[in-house]
């Protein structure tokens, strides 16, 4: 069980997001075809692949978070270097912030889905699950940025072992 766990923490975001970004591969591939060798294109193929590049970003999200490689403007920390490890404190101060107000919206949105039955136009997909998207995204920040910063005190304090050991060098 702690094995599992460890792996899933580990590999959890990254196996989904390959999962996804293979399936958009394949469905488009797989359009394409359709409409340029037998012209005969599908209705549905580009309304999943929005949807499952909706999913990939937001799930790409937490995973950007658990390695440090979000794009970010870093002219300050470049030419203060000192100010580095303060400024990053901040910036994830922030983000975490900005998530944990995203959450109320994102679970409003994904029961407005819910009351209303929308569905989407070419495959007849519960709208629900698309804006879940959002809300599975921004409590996987949550919980990468709070294990980022609990990692780094377990460490500092020489409890390194107690959290998983991938990523978050911080």
């Amino acid at each position: 069980m702690k094995k599992t766990l460890s792996w899933l923490d580990q590999h959890l975001e990254e196996v989904i997001i390959i999962i996804l970004l293979g399936l958009m591969v394949i469905i488009m591939g797989i359009q394409v075809f359709m409409r340029y060798v037998l012209a005969k294109s599908l209705p549905w193929p580009e309304e999943l692949t929005r949807y499952l590049f909706i999913w990939f970003v937001f799930l790409g999200i937490s995973y950007g978070i658990r390695y440090n490689i979000h794009i970010k403007v870093d002219i300050i920390e470049t030419v203060f270097p000192k100010v580095k490890p303060f400024l990053i404190v901040i910036q994830d101060l922030l983000f975490l912030t900005f998530c944990i107000m995203m959450i109320r919206p994102s679970i409003n949105g994904v029961n407005m889905m819910i009351r209303t039955g929308q569905t989407s136009p070419a495959m007849n997909l519960p709208m629900c699950f698309v804006y879940l998207s959002l809300l599975m995204g921004f409590c996987l920040a949550i919980i990468r940025l709070v294990q980022k910063y609990l990692l780094i005190l377990f460490r500092r304090f020489g409890r390194g072992n107690i959290l998983s050991k991938g990523g978050n060098e911080g």
